[in-house]
């Protein structure tokens, strides 16, 4: 496997930049999304974006094990919901760590976090064999 240039790394960071505030929007202004990105958009954009982002981490690494690496931390983060001790439950209704801790847990969210890596990793397969990244 080659070694990705300096600039296609980049690509990955600026992926990532972009993947948030879609992702927020999902959450924040939800009249504008179909009932279906609505709900579950969210969750699907946050995997992506954990994928991206390590992606750009370790680029030489092959992009099924980053996709398995991006679904069990988000997998981890969801479980944890499950914990409810007082001073975690306090911090989950901050801003920024409610959207990345979570509220509470949903099996529905696993399913998610899996077709966001399956995103990630077909976004970055279409990328790595087109002319962007060569």
């Amino acid at each position: 496997m080659k070694p990705m240039r300096a600039k296609n790394i980049l690509l990955y960071f600026v992926l990532f930049l972009l993947t948030i505030p879609l992702g927020l929007a999902t959450r924040l202004y939800p009249d504008y999304f179909p009932d279906l990105i609505r709900i579950y958009g969210g969750d699907v954009l946050y995997a992506t974006c954990l994928f991206f982002f390590l992606r750009f981490l370790f680029p030489v690494t092959e992009l099924g094990k980053l996709g398995i690496l991006s679904f069990l931390a988000c997998i981890v983060i969801e479980l944890q919901q499950l914990y409810k001790a007082g001073w975690i439950v306090h911090l989950r209704h901050t801003f920024p760590f409610g959207l990345i801790l979570g509220y509470d847990f949903a099996l529905s969210d696993c399913i998610c976090y899996a077709i966001g890596c399956l995103l990630g990793i077909s976004i970055a397969m279409l990328l790595e064999r087109s002319w962007v990244v060569r």
